[in-house]
Formats: C-alpha cells, sequence, structure tokens
C-alpha cells in the first residue's frame, strides 16, 4: 500500500483480493488464477494491474507502465521486471504478473487459466500472445521483490498431484445414449477425451445400436460396449439400472464417473477428480446448475406434479431450499455410486417421485443427495460447466476451440444442457 500511495501521475483505485484456496484445488496455482479473475470481476476502468503484496514499486512505475501501453497499441500488458526474469533471459516467454498492467479489455477476452505443467502466468502470456497482440517487461519500470533470494518462490508449474494408486490408474467412466447420439459420443466425447490425455475405461451402455454401430464403436481403444434393445425409456433414467449392474462388478474402491456423453466436452485431465474419490470414499459429487429457485422453473414443475401430496411437499422444500444440482454428471468409488444407482432406480418408481414430469434421473438425483447431506459432497462447477441459464457472453470459444468462461473457471468438462452446445455451434 505504501508504495502505491507514492505513485505519482496517476488515480489508484485499489481492490484487495485473497485467494482462498476450495477443497479441490490441486494446486496453489489453480487458487492464484481464480484470485485474478474475481480482481478483474471488481474492476470498472479500462486499466488493469495486478501488485502482489510482496512487490514495492518505483514511484514512477505505474505512470510509465501506463505511459508504455498508451503509446504501443499492439501490447496488451507490460510489467515491471520484479523478479529479475527479463535481465536474465532477455524477451521472455514468461512474464510475471505481480506488477503488471493490463488493458481491461484484454483480460474480459482472455480470463487466467492454468494447465498442468502451467502456471497462471505462462497461461495468459500464451493466451495473449496467440490472440495476435504483445506482453513484455518494460525495462524503465522499476519494482523489487521485498522477498530475499532465498525466501523467493518463483512461479513453479501445475503438477498433477492426484493420487496414482491401483484404483486412480483403472478408474472407469460409464455413458449412456440412444443411436442417435453414437456420433456425438465418439467425435465429440470421446476424441476429446483422449485428446485431453485421459486413457480411462468407459464402459457405453447403447440403446438400440444398429450391429455396424457396435462395431464401430467397439473398434474403439478402451471402449467396452453393452448393447441392450431400445424400449422407449429415456436413457438418463434407464442408465439408472444399467450403471448399478456395472458398479456391482467393480472394486467398491474404484473410481467411477458418468458423464451426459451425448451433449459433454471433456477438454482436461481428470485425474484430480480421481483422487478427490479417494479422499471421499463413501460420498458422491455433485455440481450445482446455474439457477436454482426461483429461477429454475423445473423445480417448480417437477415436484408440483408428484401424485402424493405430503411427498409433493417434501420435494419442493428440499428443491428450493437447497443447491439445485445437475444429474448429468457424478462421481465417487464404484461402492458409493452403485448406492446411488440403486437408491435412485427405486425413488423413480415409488411414491416419493411418482407423477413427477422430470423424464429424466435429475428428481432423483437431487432427493437422493438432499435427503441425506452425508451422502454427498459439492465440487466445483469445473467437472460439469453447465453452459445452459448463463448470462449472454458468459461462456466463450477461443480461437484453438477450447471453451472458457468470463469468470476464468477452468472448465475440465463443458456440459450443454438444454442442448445448450449446440445453439452455441460448438456441437452440432
Amino acid at each position: 500500500m505504501a508504495s502505491l500511495r507514492r505513485q505519482r501521475g496517476v488515480h489508484v483505485r485499489y481492490h484487495s483480493v485473497v485467494g482462498t484456496p476450495l477443497n479441490d484445488d490441486i494446486h496453489r496455482v489453480v487458487t492464484i488464477a481464480r484470485a485474478r479473475n474475481e480482481g478483474v470481476a471488481r474492476t470498472s476502468g479500462d486499466w488493469v494491474m495486478f501488485l502482489d503484496d510482496d512487490v514495492e514499486l518505483a514511484p514512477d512505475c505505474m505512470a510509465r507502465l501506463h505511459h508504455g501501453l498508451v503509446t504501443r497499441r499492439d501490447y496488451a500488458a507490460l510489467a515491471a521486471d520484479y523478479l529479475g526474469d527479463r535481465s536474465c533471459h532477455g524477451s521472455s516467454p514468461h512474464v510475471g504478473m505481480g506488477a503488471t498492467l493490463f488493458r481491461r479489455s484484454t483480460l474480459l477476452r482472455t480470463p487466467f487459466r492454468w494447465e498442468v505443467h502451467k502456471c497462471e502466468c505462462l497461461c495468459c502470456c500464451q493466451d495473449i500472445r496467440r490472440a495476435g497482440s504483445r506482453i513484455e517487461y518494460l525495462p524503465d519500470a522499476k519494482a523489487r521483490h521485498l522477498a530475499k533470494p532465498a525466501e523467493r518462490e518463483p512461479c513453479q508449474p501445475v503438477v498433477d498431484t492426484a493420487k496414482h494408486s491401483d484404483e486412480t490408474a483403472n478408474a472407469k467412466i460409464l455413458v449412456a445414449f440412444n443411436r442417435r447420439d453414437v456420433q456425438r459420443f465418439r467425435d465429440v466425447f470421446l476424441r476429446m477425451l483422449r485428446a485431453s490425455g485421459n486413457k480411462q475405461e468407459v464402459i457405453a451402455v447403447g440403446y438400440g445400436l444398429y450391429p455396424s454401430e457396435r462395431r464401430l464403436l467397439s473398434s474403439c481403444r478402451r471402449v467396452r460396449v453393452i448393447n441392450r434393445a431400445s424400449n422407449g425409456q429415456m436413457p438418463p433414467v434407464r442408465r439408472l439400472t444399467e450403471f448399478a449392474a456395472v458398479t456391482k462388478t467393480l472394486h467398491p474402491k474404484l473410481p467411477v464417473a458418468y458423464w451426459d456423453a451425448s451433449d459433454v466436452v471433456i477438454q482436461d485431465r481428470l485425474d484430480p477428480l480421481w483422487g478427490m474419490t479417494q479422499e471421499h470414499p463413501n460420498k458422491i459429487f455433485a455440481v450445482r446448475e446455474p439457477m436454482g429457485y426461483p429461477g429454475n422453473a423445473a423445480i417448480v414443475g417437477w415436484t408440483h406434479s408428484i401424485e402424493h401430496p405430503a411427498m409433493r411437499q417434501r420435494a419442493f422444500e428440499l428443491f428450493s431450499k437447497h443447491p439445485f444440482l445437475n444429474s448429468g454428471f457424478s462421481a465417487g468409488t464404484a461402492g458409493a455410486m452403485h448406492r446411488y444407482f440403486i437408491e435412485a432406480a427405486r425413488l423413480r418408481n415409488s411414491a416419493e417421485l411418482r407423477g413427477t414430469t422430470d423424464w429424466g434421473d435429475q428428481a432423483a438425483f437431487n432427493l437422493y443427495c438432499h435427503s441425506d447431506p452425508q451422502r454427498w459432497k459439492e465440487i466445483s462447477e469445473r467437472w460439469n460447466y453447465c453452459v445452459h441459464d448463463r448470462p449472454v457472453g458468459e461462456v466463450q470459444v477461443q480461437p484453438d476451440g477450447r471453451i472458457t468462461c468470463r469468470s476464468g473457471t477452468p472448465i475440465v468438462a463443458a456440459h450443454g444442457n438444454a442442448r445448450s452446445l449446440t445453439k452455441l455451434a460448438i456441437v452440432h
């Protein structure tokens, strides 16, 4: 703060942002990236500067950075070299974010993110340069790091800290779909899953597949196809029984996850998710939808159509007073998931949900979880980022095809619920 008060020739509006780690943050860089995006969200001016609390600026530092950007229209950001990177390496591919001035428009288009083996600084530099702009240290802008050289913690790559036990190495991914979604499963879900470095076996339950489609899917590496005749029941309901039969055969501690394979894009490694299942072996994981009660009309429609008056009231109170969970994804150990599949199938055919107009399993999923908080654990939406019901412009598609969001949440799995990926022309 002292060095900010000494800045000459600029007007400064100061926001203090403290990065608070979440339970499923696999590395400190994940927390830092989220905090930087939170800081951007608080600003309203044309210029945004990040200043770490252990960096001291020369009195003219901010004015020099600002002048440098005003006179260099091809630059998105300029930084003070407080760690001596430029003096050691010249024009560096990595620019530290501890004393960096940005055009705010750049940060709105390119929020901070992270990747395995890359810090948020390097990701930011690469994203800016990929978009055709420049970021560099400004030689005349001076700043110093207050920590002693031996105490400095340079930017480190995000490393995969998930457990690598036999259970996580043999994790299973479950999917279920009708034949109309064979191409989406193969060309979008499976292709992106593998392109993101995930080699786990996929157990695909297909309903009404032609022999040629079964052969096509069986030829895919590490895909086990289970064929079932079509009976008119929707996959989100029918999969409860099918998945229960699969999880019954697996070791109870084995990590398992399922997604709605017809409208989900996987774009990062799943290893941290498998590790979390080992830390919470008796819970299933769930992600809330962007909109709950009263904005989400499904809560009223699906609960008020339940035939039994007492059950109708109970379901409405549970759904309206708790996060409304999306059933297009869940994960846990095989034992925890098996208990859910069995109970959810029972709920669908019991007085607790009989008559509901929910054609899928979302009412059963929410009722199962909210009836007993010990059964489940909420995790970051990055594992099932629901695209539907987002503000206009919140979801963005980068030039390389990666799906991102304005808030900067690193999206591992983008879920196009209500066919929202189709509406955005992300899938066809």
